[in-house]
């Protein structure tokens, strides 16, 4: 109980700093969407010119996955320099791993004790536009922050054992292509990004990429592929983690389907490049609790949990809220 008493205040204060940003904020952001113009009244030429009514062009329905979120974002990004969501953001007060990867804090964790295998997991990510419609044309360079943290709360003395941090540039084209029936080929987006865990030492690990996204979407389904180029003349990466790419691979498929404000998702990273071998796959679940709080199931299976754990095979599972999804 007096454990109990003591993280109390904190998971309440740490709820309402989400509650509040995501109240500021008001929706969610798409997986990089810049803000746009006039959405409704976007349309795409059709393969053949007609001037027969039958093949007129197809409108960009308000109901696109992907459409409806950025629609909402323009409500909230009047200007330049608004704070919005970009990646998923939620808190799990329970997270449980079936295998911690105890060998690697060996020496490293309060007192040399052993990784619980519940704690609380929470991930923070938005994003700022830096520049709109550059050129003139419908594109925006973002400069977005994600923040990933497993905190052993649960613990007699909690620790984080481990906190991934994510700063990435990058520049969202709006593209709209009609593909066909609902779908969409809504956005193409290249960038830079960095990441790494700020530790020193054996625990240390980082890389940075060149990463490229084209996200498609329909009115209940949503497809991202993100591959991306690592440099890996970074002495850390050589240093730390000179096999990092057999274990995380070239890049990320993301899935979505969207049904009566639900979002089940699943994003998988390595799955082709290493047969499955060594693959990292994270199942999601969001739906509606409030108007800016959502229910978040989450499990994930293979390799890659976090940075530390990139080469360390585990199942986890956690359950918790969100204030944003991927759509």
């Amino acid at each position: 109980m007096p454990r109990l008493k003591k993280l109390l205040p904190i998971l309440g204060a740490t709820v309402f700093c989400f509650y509040s940003l995501s109240s500021f904020a008001e929706t969610t952001t798409t997986l990089a969407a810049p803000v746009a113009t006039n959405h409704s009244a976007v349309t795409v030429s059709s393969p053949s010119v007609t001037n027969t009514a039958s093949q007129e062009t197809p409108k960009l329905d308000s109901d696109n996955a992907v459409l409806s979120r950025v629609t909402k974002e323009d409500k909230i990004s009047p200007r330049s320099f608004a704070i919005a969501f970009h990646r998923p953001t939620y808190v799990l007060p329970f997270y449980y791993t079936r295998s911690p990867y105890n060998s690697v804090y060996a020496g490293q964790t309060p007192e040399d004790e052993k990784l619980k295998h519940d704690e609380i997991k929470y991930q923070l990510s938005f994003k700022v536009p830096i520049w709109k419609n550059i050129l003139n044309h419908p594109s925006t360079l973002y400069l977005a922050y994600t923040q990933m943290s497993y905190w052993q709360a649960y613990d007699h003395d909690p620790f984080f054992r481990e906190t991934d941090f994510e700063p990435e540039l990058f520049i969202a084209n709006e593209i709209n292509y009609h593909l066909g029936g609902s779908w969409y080929l809504n956005f193409l987006t290249v960038g830079l990004d960095h990441q790494s865990n700020g530790y020193g030492g054996t625990l240390e690990r980082s890389w940075n990429r060149a990463t490229a996204a084209l996200i498609a979407s329909s009115d209940s389904w949503i497809v991202a592929i993100k591959p991306w180029l690592i440099f890996k003349n970074n002495n850390t990466y050589q240093r730390q983690n000179p096999d990092m790419q057999n274990f995380m691979g070239n890049g990320t498929i993301l899935i979505g389907y969207k049904f009566h404000g639900q979002l089940i998702s699943l994003e998988t990273r390595n799955m082709i490049e290493s047969g499955g071998r060594r693959s990292g796959n994270t199942l999601s679940w969001s739906f509606p609790i409030t108007d800016y709080l959502k229910g978040y199931a989450q499990v994930f299976s293979g390799y890659g949990q976090s940075l530390i754990e990139y080469n360390h095979r585990t199942n986890s599972f956690g359950l918790g809220i969100s204030m944003s999804d991927w759509v």
